[in-house]
Formats: C-alpha cells, structure tokens, sequence
C-alpha cells in the first residue's frame, strides 16, 4: 500500500507543479512600445524560485534577468507567485496595474530581445542560469493593447493582467476550427525515391486568422530524423499548402510522421489540429536464390591452357541467398563425369550477401597417362547453385612423376599439409583483417580440423582471446579446402609483431602452426611525424610513438640527446690527446 500511496502523491504533485512558466506577453502597447512592453512569469509550483541570471530572449537576442536596485536583489518568485520583465527605463508600472506583489524584474538591455517583442509574433525563450531551456511560448500576430495570456495550454488574446490570473481577461472570440493533414499518395513505398508529401492546412469554419505549423518524422523507437517548419506566423483566408518534402530516408524501414497547428483563434475542435501516419520504404527486394559465377582463371599459360599437375585459381562470384547451406566446392572432371583433381571447399556464412573470393585447384600429375591432353570442365557448386568453364589441358609435369606415389588407407601425417594464401603483413589497428588458409588433405580418411589465429609479442595476445575465431569443421578425405579467419587488434602501439595459425587435426596434443612476422601501423601521416620530430615541445611518450613509426618505415632519426650521447666518446678522445700533448710540451 505505501508504495502506491507514494505513486500518486507523486503523480499528483507532477500535475500541480509545472515549474516557472511565460504565463503573458504584452507586445503592443499603445504607446512607446519600447518602454511599455513586458513579459509576466508564474511559479506554478509550492516552492520559491530564484531566477537571477536566467536569460529571457527571442531568435534574435538573449537578455540577463536581473532583480531590483538593491544589490540585485528581489529576484525570487515565491510559490504560486508572479513576476514582471521590463526594460530598465519602463514606463509599466505608470501605464498598467500591475500587482503589487508581483516581483519586478529587469533585463540588462533597451528591450526585450532583439528589438523589442514583435507585433508580428515570435518565439520567447526562457532558460536558467545553466542555460536548461525552461519554457518558450509561440505567439502569433497582435492586436493593439490586447496581450497574450496563457491559459489550459493555449494562448488566447486578452485584456493585460500584469501579476494577476489570466482565467477572467480572455476576449471572447467566435469559435473557429481549423485542421491540418499530410498529402501523401500512399502508405507503403517501393523505394525512398518515390516517397514524398505535402502538408495542408485548411479552414473549416470561422474567421480567418494567423496560424503555425510543424511537422516531424521519426523511426519506431522515437528517434527524430527530420523536423519541418512550413508555416510560421503565416495568415490563411481557407487553404495553405506547403512545398513538397523529398526526405530520402533509409530504405527497409517504417517511421513516425506527425504534424500539428496552432491558430490565433478560439479552435473549437482541437482533434483535427493534429495528423500522424505509418509509412513504410521497402527498398529493393532482397534475391532469394543463391548464385555461382566462375569469373576468372588464374596461373594459365600465354596459350591459355593448364599443364597436369598444375595449382590453378579460379575466382568465383557467389551470392548466398536464403539458404541455410554454406558451403562451395570447386574441382575439375572430364566429360565422363571422371575428376582430374582435388576438390577444393570454403564456407560461406551470411545470408543475402555477395561474395569474392579465389580458390586453388590441384590438377592431378597424370603420371600414368590415364588422362589425354584434351578440354575438361571445372565445376563451382554449392548453395543450390552451379557454374561450369572449360579449360584445356595438356602435358605432363615431369618433376611431380620422379617420386614413385604409394598409395595406402592409413592415416599418414605427411599427407597432410596447409599453408596461408594472399598474407598482407602490414594491419591497422581497429580495422578487421583477414587471411585464407589452404588445407590439403592427401588422405583417404576425413579429418576432425580445429583452426584459429591471433597476433601476439611475447606472451600476449593484441586480437583478443588466443582461440577467439576458432573454427571447426571436417576436412574431407582427398579434398583441399580453404577457410578465412578474421582478425582484428584493438590496442596496440605501432610497430612489429608475430602473427601465428594453429591447425589441430584429429583432436592430437601436439598442434601444427605457421608464424608470419606482421607490421602494425598507426594512423598518424608522414608530414604528422615530421612534426612530431621537428617540435621539442612533445613529451616523451610521443617522440618514442614517432620514433617507432619512422623506424617500421625504414627510416631512423635521432634526437639532439642521442646525438649528444654519441660525441661523448670523441669529446673524451679529443681531451686526452690535448693532455699528453700538453705532457710532452712539458718535458
């Protein structure tokens, strides 16, 4: 029970305190407006306010709020209390009747804002001495001697109430009603070039008067992406229509548009004051086949053709559409559906997603001649998809028929091998990079694979976890296949590192690994570095960065000290000369 009870004293102390508010605005007077005009503030809450400092203005300007003459005192508006806002040479209080207990305030300038409140309407902004915005008010067009009083949320013309309530000043007009919409064509759209919109304000009833409109768009979670002011201040005698919006906003995504509009007269229908819609930007349809394209042949002859026993590339354009399966395998037969080499398989993971890549194909040696120089077909199959090329193939690479090929169905770990393709030994830090690594397997027994990577000095790791982008997977008896790990280094200063790939096959103890030396490079430019060197103002920790850079680089500079330190030993070579000939002279 109590904690309900501390909800609704909360709630209902929420729904009396509203804080400090611009509760009237008298902008035309009748005479010297300058000296007579005045912005009245309200404490709506039960606790006092001191608003020394705060700041009153308009688009144009900003004013300090100050107290009286004493000190700058009488700056605080006690609860459920009003206060005044002049100029320092007003004439309000001779012209108006003004509360005595009103507080009165003052501005450090001629006038209010810019050049005095406009009869024309503005905005009036009021912030505290933090500069938090604590209220602003929209008042349209003026009529001579006739303020804008706040009251139930809107404000409405009526007779000045300087420090008193504005519930009984308001001059009754006759009820009008005004709506405002979006001219849309449709809800749901193909792509973000074909959405657009108008917003309308029209007329229903009554008189014609001033009016202003806004419009924004949001995502669904509340996000603002645009925000559109098309009218402000402006008049209407039936129908405004703005220009037309082209917001080009993300495709394959639903927002939020909302509009409103405030009039200078008594609305009496409030509903239609207001216009939201749910507008959906398809985009392009995303393919839901899956795709192989062989694009290329690699590491062919000037004849366009490939020797037996030869590694060819082949570089495949893939799109993995909706499928759940992953993987591509490459290799070459004759017509008879007879294969010519090992089959060569990498795993493609995301969905919806256009892949590049480059995979070697061993062409069997042919050592006994079961095969004839002739055209056979390679073969890219896989996530339901399948692309063929021909390529010519002739004669024997003789060096690979020297060794006598023992065939056997035991494991043997010699027939087991792997190395690293296209290695790039210069990253960044924070920039992913990634390496492909080639395992053949030479066995007629398929192999449990367990393969990962990571940069290291010494004995830590700068990628993260040492087995962070494990993989494993079965690498197939008699197949080569390529798998690409991904990389990425955080932290690191620049400089040289080791980069190492660990294969275990068959769950061993022992772990197979290659080790390649790698560069890390900064993002500093050369001209950065110059500087660095150049200015005696760094502290230490950047010189030893430049330092480290320069070097990687192939370029070596040394600071006056170093140098310094390296003349020590000549300079003492040069005194003990001077002495013994000094010695000699003597004898």
């Amino acid at each position: 029970m109590k904690p309900l009870l501390y909800l609704s004293c909360f709630i209902i102390l929420m729904q009396i305190s509203n804080g400090m508010i611009i509760n009237e605005i008298m902008a035309d007077t009748i005479a010297d407006e300058s000296l007579n005009e005045w912005v009245e503030l309200y404490n709506d809450q039960n606790v006092s306010v001191n608003v020394s400092n705060w700041i009153i203005g308009d688009d144009s300007d900003n004013d300090t709020i100050e107290g009286g003459l004493y000190n700058k005192e009488g700056t605080i508006i006690e609860a459920f209390g009003y206060a005044i806002i002049t100029d320092e040479a007003t004439r309000v209080y001779n012209n108006f009747n003004v509360s005595s207990d009103a507080v009165s305030l003052y501005i450090d300038d001629s006038s209010i804002g810019g050049y005095g409140l406009s009869n024309n309407g503005e905005t009036i902004y009021l912030y505290d001495n933090d500069e938090n915005l604590i209220d602003e008010k929209i008042y349209n067009a003026t009529t001579e001697d006739l303020s804008w009083t706040f009251v139930n949320t809107t404000l409405f013309k009526s007779n000045p109430t300087p420090g008193f309530a504005n519930d009984e000043s308001i001059i009754t007009e006759q009820g009008c009603d005004y709506a405002v919409d979006f001219i849309i064509a449709k809800t749901i759209f193909d792509n973000s070039s074909d959405f657009s919109f108008k917003i309308r304000t029209s007329k229903i009833s009554g008189s014609s008067t001033n009016f202003t409109s806004r419009a924004k768009i949001e995502d669904l979670n509340g996000k603002l992406i645009k925000e559109y002011k098309p009218f402000t201040n402006q008049s209407i005698t039936k129908q405004r229509t703005s220009t037309t919006y082209t917001p080009n906003l993300e495709e394959e995504k639903s927002y939020f548009m909302d509009s409103n509009i405030t009039v200078q007269c008594n609305d009496t229908n409030i509903e239609n004051n207001f216009d939201n819609r749910i507008i959906t930007i398809k985009g392009e349809l995303l393919q839901e086949e899956s795709s192989i394209d062989i694009a290329k042949v690699y590491d062919l002859g000037s004849d366009k053709k490939a020797k037996f026993g030869q590694t060819i590339r082949l570089k495949l354009n893939a799109y993995k559409g909706n499928t759940n399966k992953k993987s591509i395998a490459i290799w070459i037969e004759d017509k008879k559906g007879n294969r010519l080499s090992k089959q060569s398989k990498t795993n493609l993971e995301l969905k919806y997603t256009n892949y590049s890549l480059t995979l070697p194909v061993q062409i069997k040696p042919n050592c006994d001649e079961e095969f004839d120089d002739d055209d056979y077909i390679i073969i890219a199959r896989g996530l339901d998809s399948e692309d063929e090329e021909e390529v010519e193939i002739e004669d024997l690479t003789d060096s690979m028929c020297d060794v006598k090929i023992v065939q056997t169905k035991h494991f043997s770990p010699k027939k087991f091998s792997f190395d690293i393709q296209d290695f790039n030994e210069n990253i960044k830090v924070d920039k992913k990079f990634n390496t492909k690594i080639v395992l053949d397997n030479n066995n007629d027994q398929d192999i449990p694979i367990k393969l990962w990577s990571y940069v290291y000095r010494g004995p830590k790791s700068y990628s993260g976890e040492r087995e962070e982008n494990k993989k494993e997977f079965i690498l197939k008896s008699n197949s080569l296949q390529v798998v690409e790990l991904s990389n990425i280094v955080d932290k690191a200063e620049p400089g040289n590192y080791k980069f190492k790939v660990i294969v275990n096959k068959n769950n061993q103890k022992t772990n197979n690994e290659i080790t390649k030396d790698i560069i890390i490079n900064n993002k500093l430019k050369s001209n950065n570095i110059e500087n660095l060197n150049n200015n005696e103002n760094n502290n230490a920790e950047n010189l030893i960065t430049a330092n480290n850079v320069l070097m990687n680089r192939g370029i070596i500079y040394e600071s006056s000290t170093e140098k310094a330190k390296a003349l020590i030993p000549l300079f003492l070579i040069i005194i003990s000369i001077m002495i013994n000939i000094v010695l000699i002279w003597r004898r």
